[in-house]
């Protein structure tokens, strides 16, 4: 019975890692694609902002923008924020504009979506390699992923609108103002000086430059810890794969270890060394439910002069890499954001250059 819900367990983990997969990789996919397609084949052009619509305090997925040279000159950005900084009156910005839809406009220099779609198409990549790497594909794989399916499957059904009072795809496209006959409303665009005075404009980018200062050392204190890290399990990996020997080991048990009021599962392996010695190991990596079973037959790499300490599950070099791999991108991702927040700080903590109102 034991042996069945481990299987389930592992299944389970394995469907569900591949359904992860699907969604960080087609989501991922479409944002970047879309982006990269707007990067080939959009048309460039400079823009002046003539105003912003306010929406609920967001000022909002639509900044107005004027482009020189064009039949309809006047186009909307699909990007917003609540903040006000860059969105001042007369302030030129270069733009990207669609090529089949001119009211369609993006700022060329921002990289959002580039960094969106890279962000989920990484997870989307290691949910798809662990789930065809570490569990095996057995038939309780396949009854699993039915089951899966088949549960997807009705609540989706649930979810949907019924199909008479479903939009089709042009009443939809007009409702959210998309489309070659979308057009902007100009009584709703009004300069953000009308909206939110220049007192309160710098008092909340004096507020924002505080938080982002007391912010930005924590943040940069956690990517230096990081990056320690990540230098040690790189060490230790760089010299497993340059130095160490591999062996034909065997899952014995399973040592269950609890932390924060949740149990993980930890394979205590047994091999035999070069010099036939008979060594056991925990193994560093652990899940709920296990990804190994007593009985199960693994490779270990190991060092010769300390195989007691030195020693893992050999998963292939990819995998091998991937803590040392993810810790670092973590950490670079947090050197950037520190490095975009003292940088962003700066000219607020100049105050506003006279051109700006």
């Amino acid at each position: 019975m034991f042996e069945f819900f481990v299987s389930a367990g592992q299944a389970y983990n394995q469907v569900g890692m591949f359904i992860g997969a699907i969604v960080c990789l087609g989501l991922g996919g479409l944002i970047l694609g879309n982006s990269l397609y707007w990067r080939i084949h959009a048309l460039r052009a400079s823009g002046t902002i003539i105003g912003v619509i306010n929406r609920g305090g967001s000022y909002t997925p639509r900044l107005p923008l004027c482009a020189a040279g064009r039949a309809n000159p006047c186009g909307q950005s699909d990007t917003s924020s609540g903040a006000v900084r860059g969105k001042e009156t007369g302030r030129i910005v270069p733009l990207m504009i669609s090529a089949h839809n001119p009211t369609q406009a993006q700022e060329a220099n921002s990289y959002l979506f580039d960094v969106i779609g890279l962000v989920l198409i990484a997870p989307g990549v290691w949910f798809g390699y662990t789930a065809l790497t570490a569990y095996p594909i057995t038939p309780m794989t396949w009854i699993m992923a039915v089951a899966m399916l088949v549960y997807l499957a009705e609540r989706g059904h649930r979810v949907l609108i019924p199909k008479g009072q479903r939009l089709s795809i042009a009443e939809w496209r007009k409702q959210h103002g998309l489309g070659e006959t979308a057009t902007i409303d100009l009584t709703d665009v009004k300069p953000i000086e009308d909206i939110v005075s220049a007192p309160d404009i710098r008092q909340a980018e004096q507020r924002q430059l505080q938080s982002s200062r007391k912010a930005a050392p924590f943040i940069g204190l956690f990517a230096l810890v990081l990056v320690c890290v990540g230098i040690l399990q790189g060490r230790k990996i760089a010299h497993l794969e340059a130095a160490g020997l591999r062996a034909q080991g065997q899952v014995v048990r399973l040592k269950q270890e609890y932390s924060s009021g949740s149990s993980t599962y930890y394979a205590i392996v047994k091999f035999r060394t070069d010099g036939n010695q008979t060594i056991e190991f925990k193994d560093d990596v652990g899940s709920n439910p296990p990804s190994r079973r007593p009985g199960d037959t693994v490779t270990v790499l190991y060092l010769a002069d300390n195989p007691r300490q030195e020693a893992i599950i050999d998963r292939g070099i990819w995998l091998n890499w991937a803590i040392p791999g993810i810790i670092f991108s973590v950490a670079v991702f947090l050197v950037w954001l520190v490095v975009f927040i003292l940088r962003t700080a700066r000219p607020l903590a100049r105050g506003p250059s006279p051109t700006d109102w």
